[in-house]
C-alpha cells in the first residue's frame, strides 16, 4: 500500500503484515483511522481502515472448503 505523507510529502509503501497486523489491531480497539509514523519527519499520518482493508491479504481457502467444492 502506497502512502504519501502530507507534512513532508514523503512517499513510502506499507507491506502487507504491517497492514494485517494493523488491521487486528483497529479492529479490537474498534477504530476507524490507523496511525503510521512518516519515515522522514516522523509525524502521525491517520490512515482509514476501510482503505487498509482493500490491500489487506486474501485469507487462503481452508482445505476443507477445496474438498467439498471438488
Amino acid at each position: 500500500m502506497h502512502i504519501r505523507c502530507t507534512y513532508c510529502s514523503q512517499s513510502f509503501n506499507l507491506n502487507r503484515d504491517y497492514i494485517a497486523q494493523a488491521l487486528a489491531e483497529a479492529a479490537e480497539a474498534r477504530q476507524k483511522y490507523v496511525g503510521v509514523e512518516c519515515i522522514n519527519c516522523r509525524k502521525l499520518i491517520k490512515v482509514p481502515v476501510k482503505q487498509m482493508r482493500r490491500f489487506a491479504p486474501r485469507p487462503e481457502p481452508a482445505a476443507e472448503e477445496s474438498e467439498a467444492a471438488e
